[in-house]
C-alpha cells in the first residue's frame, strides 16, 4: 500500500509573539498519523500564503524564510527516507525525533529484558523463580514475534497499537499452539509489563485499552479414594521414584504445593495438644497454614526426617522431572488421569475434605487461600457427596411429607 507522507507548514495563530509575529509550525502526517513540531521561525501573519506554505511577495526577508523552510522540508523528507529504507515501519514520531537528533528512544524489548533482570535480582527476596521464568519466556515469544511480523529487532513504545496486541495473542494461540489459558497467562504478563512502562513515563497510551482477557474454565483432575490407595500400594525401590510418590501422598493429606512440600524442614513441624502439626507460610500468597497430619503423612514424615532442623525433609528434584515421574507412577497405578504434583492439591480439597463434610471456609484456611473464591474453583462436587446430600435431603422430605400423604395424593 502507498504510504500517505506529507509535509505542511502553518501558522500557530493561537500563540501570537509580542513583535505581531506568528510562530511558523511544520505538520507531518503519515499514513493518517500526525504530529507537529516548531521550525523556529515566524512571520508576519499577513504576509503567510497557506496554499502554497511560504511567504508570499517578493524581497530580502520573504526570500530567506522561504529558503530556510525549504531547507526543513529537504531535512525531513531524508529523516523519512532513512528510515524506510533501513525497513522500519515509520512513524510521523520516529521522522520527528530522528530530525531532531533523539537517537535513543525507549522500546519494548530493551525495557522488558531490563524489567525481567531487575525481577530476577529479587527472586528469593520478594520474587519467585517460576514468575520470574514465565516474564522470561514472554519475553522470548515477543522477540521472536517482533522478528517475524515487524522485521525489526525491537519496537518503539509509539508503534504499540491494539493491533500490536492482536496480533500477538495470536501468534501465541496459532504459531505457538499454546492453550488458551496459557495465551491468557502470556497477555497478563505483557499487559503487567506495560502498566510499570506507563507508570515510568515510557509508554503514554494503553495499546490494551477495550481489549478483553478472559481465561477458560479447566476441571481439575483429582484422585478418589480407590486411586491414592493403588498409588500407596505401589511396590517401589527406595530411591527418586519412591521419594516423589511419597512427597506427591504426603501432598495428598495435606493440601501442601510443591514449592511448600520442597521447602518443609522439622522447624515446620510442630506437638500442640499430643498431635503433630504442619506450621508454615506459603511461599505463593504468604498466608498462614496449620494441618494436622494424619497416621499416613506421619508415616511419611519418619521415613524422611532429617536430624538437621533447617534441612529439607523432602529433597525434591525440580517440579518438571517430579510431573514426569508421576507419569510413570500413575500408569503403573492404573490410573488414566493426567497427575501432576498439583493434583495433590486438588484430590485434598476434594477427596480429603469436601467430600468428608468439611466447610468450604475450612478448606480455604487449610489450603492457604487469601480468597474463598479460589477454593471453590478447586472445590469440585463427587458423586459420593452428592449422592449423600440427596439421602439426607431424602429423609427430611419423606419426615415432611409421610408415607400417608403420599397415599392420599394418589387415591
Amino acid at each position: 500500500m502507498r504510504s500517505t507522507f506529507r509535509i505542511l507548514f502553518y501558522l500557530k495563530r493561537n500563540a501570537p509573539l509580542k513583535n505581531g509575529r506568528v510562530p511558523i509550525m511544520a505538520r507531518i502526517t503519515l499514513d493518517g498519523q500526525r504530529v507537529q513540531l516548531s521550525t523556529h521561525l515566524s512571520v508576519n501573519p499577513e504576509t503567510w500564503c497557506a496554499a502554497t506554505g511560504q511567504v508570499a511577495g517578493r524581497g530580502r526577508c520573504a526570500d530567506q524564510t522561504n529558503r530556510q523552510l525549504a531547507d526543513i522540508r529537504f531535512r525531513i523528507e531524508q529523516c523519512y527516507r532513512t528510515l524506510f529504507l533501513n525497513g522500519s515501519a515509520v512513524t510521523p514520531a520516529m521522522i520527528k525525533e530522528a530530525y531532531l537528533g533523539i537517537t535513543h528512544r525507549e522500546c519494548l524489548l530493551e525495557f522488558f529484558r531490563r524489567h525481567n533482570e531487575e525481577f530476577r535480582r529479587m527472586v528469593g527476596v520478594s520474587r519467585s523463580a517460576t514468575t520470574y521464568n514465565k516474564y522470561r519466556c514472554v519475553c522470548h515469544h515477543l522477540e521472536r514475534y517482533v522478528r517475524q511480523t515487524y522485521r525489526r529487532d525491537d519496537l518503539a513504545f509509539s508503534e504499540l497499537d491494539k493491533g500490536f496486541v492482536t496480533g500477538f495473542h495470536a501468534y501465541i494461540v496459532q504459531q505457538c499452539s499454546r492453550k488458551k489459558n496459557t495465551a491468557w497467562i502470556y497477555m497478563i504478563a505483557l499487559k503487567h509489563v506495560l502498566m510499570v512502562a506507563r507508570s515510568k513515563g515510557c509508554l503514554t497510551h494503553d495499546p490494551f485499552a477495550g481489549y478483553k482477557l478472559h481465561s477458560e474454565f479447566v476441571s481439575r483432575n483429582y484422585l478418589n479414594e480407590a486411586e491414592i490407595s493403588r498409588m500407596m500400594r505401589l511396590e517401589l525401590p527406595s530411591g527418586a521414584l519412591r521419594l516423589v510418590r511419597d512427597a506427591f501422598v504426603f501432598s495428598c493429606f495435606t493440601g501442601l504445593s510443591y514449592v511448600d512440600v520442597c521447602n518443609l524442614t522439622r522447624r515446620q513441624i510442630q506437638q500442640n495438644g499430643g498431635q503433630t502439626w504442619v506450621d508454615l507460610t506459603r511461599r505463593k500468597t504468604g498466608a498462614e497454614v496449620s494441618v494436622r497430619l494424619f497416621a499416613v503423612p506421619q508415616a511419611i514424615l519418619r521415613r524422611y526426617l532429617p536430624a538437621d532442623c533447617d534441612e529439607p525433609i523432602f529433597g525434591l528434584p525440580g517440579n518438571g522431572w517430579c510431573n514426569k515421574r508421576l507419569e510413570q507412577l500413575a500408569a503403573a497405578a492404573g490410573i488414566s488421569k493426567r497427575v501432576t504434583f498439583h493434583t495433590a492439591r486438588h484430590t485434598f480439597a476434594t477427596t480429603m475434605t469436601l467430600s468428608q463434610g468439611v466447610a468450604i471456609e475450612t478448606i480455604s484456611k487449610l489450603l492457604g487461600h487469601k480468597n474463598i473464591r479460589t477454593t471453590q474453583i478447586y472445590a469440585v462436587i463427587t458423586h459420593s457427596t452428592l449422592d449423600g446430600e440427596m439421602n439426607r435431603l431424602s429423609r427430611r422430605i419423606d419426615a415432611l411429607y409421610p408415607q400417608a400423604a403420599v397415599a392420599e395424593l394418589c387415591e
